[in-house]
Parts: C-alpha cells; sequence; structure tokens
C-alpha cells in the first residue's frame, strides 16, 4: 500500500489547514479507510500509512515545511517497520522545534505496552468515540505550556 496524504500541503486555503493532522499507522487498509473516515467526519486531518517506514519518510517530508502531526496512531504489528522500531527510530532522528505528537498505540494484542512509552493503548475492536476522546484530550494536554500539564 502506497502512502496517502489527505490535503496536507502547506499553504492550501480552506478548511483543512485549521484542522489538526493526525498520523494513521497501520498495514490493514480497512482499519486506514475506516480510520480516515472517521477522523475526517470528526474534524481532524488524517495522513495514513501502511507501515512505520512510509511513516517516516511522510514525517521528513513534512517537517520540510514545518507542518507536523497533532497526534500518531500506530499499529504494533506490520510488516516492513513494526511500531516498536518506528518509535525507536523516530526518537533517534527527531529534530524537530516541537515535541514529538502523543502516540496511541493500536493493537489487538492485550501485552504490556508500557515499555515503549506511549501515552496511551487503545485494544482493537475499539470504538471510535473512544479514540475521539482520547485524541481530544492527548491533543488539548499536548499544546498546554510544560507547567500546566
Amino acid at each position: 500500500m502506497q502512502l496517502v496524504q489527505f490535503s496536507t500541503t502547506p499553504g492550501l486555503k480552506g478548511k483543512s489547514m485549521d484542522r489538526p493532522v493526525i498520523l494513521v499507522i497501520d498495514d490493514q487498509a480497512a482499519i486506514l479507510d475506516i480510520l480516515s473516515c472517521a477522523l475526517t467526519l470528526h474534524g481532524y486531518q488524517p495522513v495514513c500509512a501502511s507501515n512505520g517506514q512510509e511513516a517516516l519518510a511522510w514525517i521528513q517530508k513534512a517537517s520540510q515545511t514545518g507542518q507536523y502531526p497533532a497526534a500518531i496512531l500506530l499499529d504494533v504489528l506490520m510488516p516492513v517497520m513494526n511500531g516498536a522500531r518506528f518509535l525507536s527510530t523516530l526518537r533517534a532522528c527527531w529534530d524537530a522545534p516541537v515535541p514529538i505528537p502523543p502516540i496511541i498505540l493500536l493493537t489487538a494484542d492485550k501485552s504490556d505496552y508500557n515499555h515503549l512509552g506511549c501515552e496511551n493503548v487503545l485494544i482493537k475492536p475499539f470504538h471510535i468515540r473512544d479514540l475521539c476522546e482520547k485524541l481530544e484530550l492527548m491533543i488539548h494536554a499536548h499544546s498546554l505550556p510544560v507547567e500546566e500539564r
């Protein structure tokens, strides 16, 4: 699956630029489609990648224009580059003037993922309402000054 980008080019006029960008990384096309549609309906601007390598390529390209995701939704088990490897690579190469965005792990595996250091974990299947509530809280908290978090 190719990296799919939904109107995330800086400089475009319109409502899409006011919407927080959510980077969705999952190898299941059906999950990407559902999350993309649901996030759009809830006022977000989804950018979808089918593995960690595609996501890192998008982040690198987007960083050249100063555009960063407000949050990342990350599947754990994927081919090419899994969630754990994506996280370690992201943390090692992040050199943006903003902090790494909050990350929600999406997984069907109920293992303990505290060692990955993500803000939240949603076990598949999950309700879109739960995802959107977590996103809203995380994005709001992430936008506060450090001393107010």
